[in-house]
C-alpha cells in the first residue's frame, strides 16, 4: 500500500489551518453534542428562591442603593427567568412600605428585560437587549426608565445543584427553582 505524499509544508498547512479559524478574536464555541442537551436543562421558567449580593440578601442591597436611607419595610422580592431558545425574559419586583414625611406610602419597583444569551460550557454569555424600569410611590409614578443594548455581552457563571439553577456574577449569587407548569 502506498502512502500519499503530502501536497505541501508545514508551513503551508499551518497558514491553511490559520485562516480556517473564525475571525472572532479567539472565542469559543461550545460543540453541539453538549449545548443541545444543556440548552434544554436551562430553556423554560424560573423563579429566584435566593439571592445574595456580598453575602447579604438583595433586598437589603437593593434597598440602601435605591431608596437612600429610607427603610424598606415588609419587603417582597420577586422575580422570574423565562429562557427561550436564545432570548431569556427577566421580571424583578420589589414592594414594600416607605415612611416619607407625607407619612407611610406603598413603595413598587418592577423591572422587565429582555436579553440575549448564549451558552458556554459553564457560563452564559448574556447581553441586555431592551427594558423598562418603573417606579411607584402610593400606586402613581415616581420614576420610569427605558434602556437598550449595551452591546457588551456579561458572562454569569452557571451551575446545576439538585434540580436548582445557580447564576454567579461577582458578587451576585442566584437560586433559581424551575417553575411547574
Amino acid at each position: 500500500m502506498a502512502k500519499k505524499k503530502a501536497t505541501g509544508g508545514r508551513d503551508a498547512l499551518a497558514a491553511s489551518l490559520l485562516a480556517s479559524l473564525p475571525d472572532s478574536g479567539g472565542g469559543y464555541e461550545v460543540s453541539s453534542m453538549f449545548s443541545a442537551p444543556e440548552r434544554r436543562r436551562i430553556l423554560g421558567t424560573w423563579k429566584v428562591t435566593e439571592h445574595r449580593v456580598d453575602g447579604k440578601p438583595f433586598v437589603e442591597s437593593f434597598a440602601a442603593s435605591a431608596l437612600r436611607g429610607v427603610v424598606l419595610a415588609d419587603p417582597v422580592y420577586r422575580a422570574v427567568y423565562d429562557f427561550r431558545e436564545s432570548l431569556c425574559v427577566k421580571v424583578v419586583e420589589v414592594n414594600g412600605v416607605v415612611d416619607l414625611a407625607e407619612g407611610r406610602t406603598e413603595y413598587a419597583y418592577r423591572m422587565s428585560m429582555a436579553i440575549s444569551w448564549e451558552l458556554g460550557r459553564g457560563f452564559l454569555n448574556v447581553r441586555p437587549e431592551l427594558g423598562y424600569q418603573t417606579t411607584t410611590l402610593g400606586g402613581k409614578p415616581a420614576a420610569v426608565k427605558e434602556f437598550g443594548s449595551t452591546g457588551d455581552g456579561i458572562k454569569i457563571s452557571y451551575r446545576f445543584e439538585g434540580g436548582d439553577l445557580i447564576l454567579e456574577e461577582g458578587q451576585d449569587s442566584k437560586r433559581l427553582a424551575r417553575v411547574k407548569a
